[in-house]
């Protein structure tokens, strides 16, 4: 086992976390840890980096084993990107330097005792290096750097410069390139797009050693984990199997366990009531039996219900039947086009998925339809009657500055008592009211923009990635309300399960255009297999042409050249005979002949050299052909310009 936890607690004052937390991790397994927000979850992973953290129990790690986490805060982060990743892995750089040191050192030495001593220690500092796989360290550092969005163009930027994000980012990618034995990982997907995320997929389903994940990305922790362990009310239950798996699981544990705790309250509550009908009556000695057996009684625990937020959104009011509308439009900046050519209408009660890689101008996109940019060219139109309601990331309509009843009261109008009521139905209860907006979490701030979401009655909803910070079963509950909804939705998120749940149609921005899928999630991954699928038969089709083509075109000019030989060698071949007067004047036009046919060759080579001429084997049997008529006519015209220079010279 890498990591053994036994019975560990952690409490706050009187306000219990967790207690009697128990699991172990083998290598090669891969944990994934789930809880609603404020279950405890990163207060565990800072137990196992901490040990002395804990209250009680026990964390053991396998003795020389090396952990890898992504770091809180930037405090440490100096020079250009690729030296702060080069710098991360500082044993690999120390071996390195002894590696050296050794080297020199055994150049040095003459006596042999001390020379077989020095190339010991390089064989065992070497037998490490090769287990952190240090040979190929710059090679892993390129691959996790692309993979996760740092392209070789971003790699002589000051890492300094980054923004919040691409820092945390630029963690994941040290942690990853460490290599470590094993792994912990805090929400590593929150500030990647979909096409990094599942590069981190691919990359941790390689992953050799144990890995302990917190994710809220439930189809991430369906491709990664092979376990999932459960905070739930201060206790942790583990699961065999992926999130999907996890689910059927919970759903009959929680069933049994429902119907176990009903059981045993009504048997609890017959028999309280008998022993006060007959505790002083002629029954008396069988009330007291009846109640030592309830004293003996091992109580079952009350199944655990986490509190929900309420989310119904309005019914949509009617509006034009084209919602937003798009012609020719292209977005971007001055100097940065983003997409263009887009000629897009997103009709009533449609829901539509926007994706692509971060970058790539969504949230631009959003930005331009509600006309807070203008278009580089084109127009974006909003139909008639249509009032959208708008989730953005940075929470604008939030003043960090006022409390939450300030905000309400004075956006809306509300009596105090009417808006704690809507705040109590968003988890936020008793003096929560009173906190200032700015000390509120993401999840929380997200709670209190998607009540006003309900509160101005859109009929169309533009969201912003609306489930950043929200737990799982926050998530759900925003699913339910946005399938549920009758209006119209324009979504921008990297939550693949969200997105398949919610939308009906997916638009992808790539390559500076916008593609349309009608069709949810797996849809849209089926459509994109399938052009996948075609563009590598198409490709497979065209390489199978061209080796063909130049087979063919080899056996004719073999074939020509033993022809052109044998002309050459042949003693009874007859041979023109021109006069110094003939061949003055011929050379120059059989000269010319040969560049034309040379020049025209020439052409054909490069149409040849083009893959969409290679359509079909016909087409470059009949070019190979053509190719090979020129040879010939050329090697035609090359024997009598030499016959001509004879005569000529003669």
């Amino acid at each position: 086992m890498q990591l053994v936890v036994d019975k560990i607690a952690k409490a706050f004052g009187i306000h219990e976390i967790f207690k009697d937390v128990s699991f172990m991790c083998d290598k090669g397994e891969h944990l994934g840890l789930v809880g609603v927000n404020g279950s405890g979850k990163t207060t565990l992973l800072r137990c196992l980096l901490e040990p002395g953290y804990i209250d009680t129990g026990s964390i053991k790690f396998e003795p020389g084993i090396s952990i890898g986490y992504v770091q809180q805060g930037f405090t440490n982060i100096q020079g250009t990107i690729w030296e702060f990743t080069y710098n991360s892995c500082p044993e690999i750089l120390d071996i390195r330097a002894k590696l050296e040191a050794l080297e020199t050192k055994s150049e040095t030495l003459t006596d042999e005792e001390a020379l077989e001593e020095c190339l010991e220690e390089y064989g065992r500092v070497q037998k490490r290096y090769e287990y952190l796989d240090g040979y190929n360290y710059e090679n892993r550092m390129k691959r996790v750097l692309i993979g996760l969005g740092y392209t070789e163009k971003w790699w002589d930027q000051d890492a300094s410069t980054l923004s919040g994000g691409q820092k945390t980012r630029l963690m994941l990618v040290c942690a990853l390139v460490r290599n470590p034995d094993f792994l912990i990982l805090d929400e590593p997907t929150n500030h990647l797009d979909i096409y990094m995320t599942q590069w981190l997929e691919e990359y941790l389903k390689e992953f050799k050693g144990g890995l302990l994940v917190v994710s809220h990305d439930r189809a991430f922790l369906d491709n990664v984990a092979t376990r999932i362990i459960e905070m739930e009310g201060g206790r942790l239950q583990s699961f065999k199997g992926n999130y999907s798996k996890y689910l059927d699981q919970k759903a009959i544990q929680t069933q049994t366990l429902e119907a176990a705790y009903n059981a045993q309250q009504e048997y609890i509550r017959k028999t309280e009531d008998y022993i006060r009908r007959f505790k002083a009556g002629i029954k008396s000695k069988m009330a007291r039996g009846r109640q030592s057996q309830l004293n003996r009684l091992e109580r079952l625990d009350a199944p655990v219900h986490n509190e929900e937020f309420e989310l119904r959104l309005p019914s949509a009011t009617e509006c034009a039947d084209r919602v937003l509308i798009m012609e020719d439009l292209s977005i971007g900046y001055k100097d940065n086009l983003l997409a263009k050519g887009i000629n897009l209408t997103l009709r009533r009660g449609e829901k539509v998925a926007l994706l692509g890689a971060n970058g790539t101008g969504k949230t631009t996109m959003l930005r331009t339809l509600l006309g807070e940019l203008q278009p580089l060219k084109g127009r974006a139109k909003i139909g008639n009657r249509v009032q959208i309601g708008y989730f953005s990331q940075s929470y604008e309509r939030l003043d960090p500055k006022q409390t939450l009843l300030e905000n309400f009261v004075i956006e809306y109008g509300f009596t105090e008592e009417y808006t704690r009521s809507m705040l109590g139905g968003m988890m936020f209860h008793g003096d929560d009211v009173f906190k200032e907006i700015g000390t509120l979490s993401g999840g929380q701030k997200a709670r209190l923009v998607l009540l006003k979401l309900v509160l101005d009655g859109a009929n169309c909803l533009v969201l912003d990635e609306p489930t950043n910070h929200l737990d799982i079963m926050a998530r759900e509950t925003v699913e339910v309300a946005l399938e549920s909804f009758n209006g119209t939705v324009l979504v921008v998120s990297h939550d693949r399960y969200f997105v398949n749940e919610v939308a009906t149609r997916i638009w992808e921005i790539e390559d500076l255009e916008i593609k349309d899928y009608k069709g949810n999630y797996d849809f849209y991954l089926e459509e994109r297999k399938k052009q996948a699928d075609a563009l590598a038969a198409k490709a497979a089709e065209e390489e199978k042409a061209r080796l063909y083509a130049e087979q063919q075109a080899k056996k004719q000019a073999q074939a020509q050249q033993n022809n052109i030989s044998k002309k050459v060698t042949d003693p009874n071949s007859s041979k023109s005979r021109y006069s110094p007067e003939e061949a003055q004047k011929l050379l120059p036009k059989v000269e010319l002949s040969i560049r034309e046919q040379e020049a025209m060759m020439k052409v054909l080579e490069m149409q040849m050299n083009d893959p969409a001429n290679h359509a079909s084997p016909e087409k470059s049997e009949a070019m190979a052909a053509e190719h090979l008529a020129y040879e010939t006519k050329i090697a035609e015209l090359m024997e009598k310009w030499e016959l001509l220079m004879e005569a000529a010279e003669g």
